[in-house]
């Protein structure tokens, strides 16, 4: 989106109704960290503010409202069964964001790191094209494609395929012809940059 600058003023160019609506969702759906980085930065940043505002306000005028005594006493029960078999990660599919796997077209979004083990679940995406440089495992590294393909030289994964990667091996630059989600457990990968 092209902007020019008015006195000390951003004047935003001109656009047709569903062009803007179609800004404002996307400005809506970043402010609530449901985009990634990439995808939200179609949207000036103060658009996303103007939208993380609006939500603070509703949430504001909301009056509070006290619970009948027995929805308090069920829900008090929830909290202390989910306390006795507190999981140790709880990610939501529509809470935390996508950040930038620093590898242009790919992105990550951590799911659970254990810190006595150091071994991490994540998941990884790849866009049509995308790659990953050449690596070693540090650790064993197992991979479930969830959707697209993964492939280096003329080995292929496709959905559902699963695949361990031993420890102390070099794997080579990995590609995706039509984009991916993968399930990654691992421990240390080293990235051999050019």
């Amino acid at each position: 989106m092209n902007s020019d600058l008015k006195g000390n003023e951003m004047v935003e160019p001109e656009l047709d109704q569903a062009s803007q609506e179609e800004l404002e969702a996307t400005a809506s759906l970043a402010a609530l960290g449901m985009l990634t980085p990439r995808e939200a930065s179609v949207v000036q940043p103060r658009q996303i503010r103007r939208m993380e505002e609006a939500v603070a306000s509703l949430v504001a005028a909301i009056a509070p409202a006290a619970p009948r005594p027995s929805v308090r006493d069920r829900l008090m029960a929830r909290v202390a069964a989910y306390e006795e078999l507190r999981p140790l990660a709880d990610v939501r599919r529509n809470e935390g964001g996508w950040l930038s796997a620093g590898f242009p077209g790919v992105d990550v979004r951590p799911l659970f790191r254990d810190r006595t083990s150091g071994q991490s679940t994540v998941l990884i995406r790849m866009e049509p094209g995308a790659k990953l440089p050449t690596h070693s495992h540090g650790a064993n590294e197992q991979c479930l494609v969830l959707e697209g393909d993964i492939r280096w030289g003329e080995v292929a994964y496709e959905a559902g395929d699963f695949v361990v990667m031993a420890k102390d091996t070099t794997h080579p630059e990995l590609h995706s012809k039509s984009g991916n989600l993968l399930l990654i457990i691992s421990g240390h990968n080293e990235y051999a940059h050019a």
